[in-house]
C-alpha cells in the first residue's frame, strides 16, 4: 500500500521544529522527515526551496505574494552565505517596497559583494561590484543596497517609461521616511521643493557611484523627468509614455478642489481642463464589498469633475501605449 503524505501535517511539524528561518534540507532529514513526505509539502507550496540543500517553511495562512516569497528567498539565501553580500537590484526594491518595471521578475535573489568574486547558480546571481557605506542599509535584518542605489541598478540600461518606475518609487519613499508621514499627508509632502530636492540628490549621489557603468546614461537621462508623486508603477510607466510622445510629463498626484472637496487626480492639466486617470485594479480593494464600495466612489467623483468642467480621461493596464497616448492626445487637443 503506498505511503499517504499528509502536507499539511509536515509543514506545521517542521514550524514547530525549527520555526520560520531556512534550514539545510540535511538537518530536516536527521530530524525525522521523509524525503517524500517534505517533496509533498514542497508540491503544495507549503514548504520551499529558496535554494539547493535549503527548506523555509510557507506561513500557516497560505501561499504568499511573489514579493513576499522573495523576500524569504533572500533571507535564507544570505543566511546560507554568511556575510559581505548584499541584497540588491529587483531583490532589493521587492524588500524595500521599491517598484519594479512590469518587464521584471523575481525569478532570482540578486546580491552585491563589494569585496568577493562573482557567480551565478540556480535562481542566484551574485555581482561583484563596488558598493560605498553610503550605499548600504539594513532593512527588517536583511543586508541591502540604499534604496537610491536600488533604483538606479533597476532603473540603468531601461526606456524612459521603464526607468521612471524604481526611480519614483525611491524618490517617494525616501520622502515618506524624511517627513515620516503617509496618505494625504504623503501626498502634499512629495510636492514640497526641498524635499524633492532631497530626494533627487540621493538619487544623482547614487547615480556619481556608478559612473562608467553600462547603462547609466539612461538613469542620468530619467533623473531629469523624476516626480515622486507618481503613486503607482502604472502612473510612473503611463507618465513616461506622454513624455515620450511630447505631452509633457502634466502634473501628477495633483489635487483638484471641485464640489467643496478635494480630489486627487493621478495626471492633471489644469490649463485644458482635463483629468487623467490611470486605474490599475489594485487600488479598488480585494473584497468583491470593497471593490463595489471604491467603484461607486469613483463615480461620484467623475460625475462632479465633469460638472465642474473637467473632462477624464481613463485607462487600464490592459491599454496598449499608443492608444493611451492618443486618448490623452485627442483630450488636450479638443478640451
Amino acid at each position: 500500500m503506498p505511503a499517504v503524505h499528509r502536507p499539511l501535517q509536515t509543514r506545521d511539524r517542521f514550524v514547530q521544529e525549527f520555526g520560520t528561518r531556512s534550514v539545510r534540507y540535511a538537518d530536516v532529514l536527521a530530524a525525522g522527515f521523509s524525503r517524500a513526505s517534505l517533496q509533498a509539502a514542497v508540491d503544495r507550496d507549503l514548504l520551499r526551496r529558496p535554494r539547493r540543500g535549503v527548506l523555509v517553511a510557507v506561513p500557516a495562512q497560505g501561499a504568499v505574494d511573489p514579493a513576499g516569497a522573495h523576500v524569504l528567498s533572500i533571507r535564507s539565501t544570505i543566511a546560507a552565505l554568511g556575510p559581505g553580500v548584499w541584497a540588491s537590484h529587483e531583490s532589493a526594491a521587492s524588500h524595500q517596497g521599491v517598484s519594479i518595471p512590469f518587464e521584471s521578475a523575481l525569478d532570482r535573489v540578486q546580491l552585491i559583494t563589494p569585496e568577493g568574486a562573482g557567480f551565478t547558480g540556480p535562481g542566484l546571481a551574485v555581482r561583484a561590484a563596488p558598493l560605498p557605506f553610503c550605499d548600504r542599509e539594513v532593512v527588517d535584518g536583511i543586508p541591502t543596497t540604499s534604496v537610491a542605489r536600488t533604483a538606479v541598478d533597476v532603473a540603468r540600461g531601461r526606456r524612459l517609461a521603464s526607468a521612471l518606475i524604481p526611480l519614483d518609487s525611491a524618490a517617494r519613499l525616501l520622502i515618506a521616511r524624511v517627513s515620516s508621514t503617509s496618505g494625504n499627508e504623503l501626498r502634499r509632502a512629495v510636492r514640497d521643493p526641498e524635499l524633492r530636492a532631497l530626494a533627487t540628490a540621493a538619487l544623482e549621489d547614487a547615480l556619481s557611484h556608478c559612473v562608467g557603468w553600462a547603462g547609466t546614461v539612461a538613469v542620468r537621462t530619467a533623473l531629469h523627468h523624476v516626480d515622486p508623486a507618481s503613486e503607482s508603477a502604472f502612473e510612473s510607466r503611463s507618465r513616461g509614455w506622454f513624455i515620450e510622445a511630447g505631452l509633457g510629463a502634466l502634473d501628477p498626484g495633483r489635487p483638484v478642489p471641485c464640489a467643496g472637496k478635494i480630489y486627487w487626480a493621478d495626471f492633471c492639466s489644469d490649463e485644458r481642463r482635463v483629468v487623467g486617470e490611470a486605474d490599475g485594479w489594485s487600488k479598488y480593494g480585494q473584497s468583491p464589498e470593497e471593490i463595489r464600495t471604491a467603484l461607486e466612489a469613483e463615480r461620484a467623483r467623475q460625475r462632479d469633475l465633469e460638472r465642474d468642467g473637467w473632462r477624464v480621461v481613463r485607462w487600464s493596464t490592459r491599454d496598449r501605449r499608443n492608444a493611451v497616448v492618443h486618448r490623452m492626445r485627442t483630450a488636450l487637443l479638443t478640451a
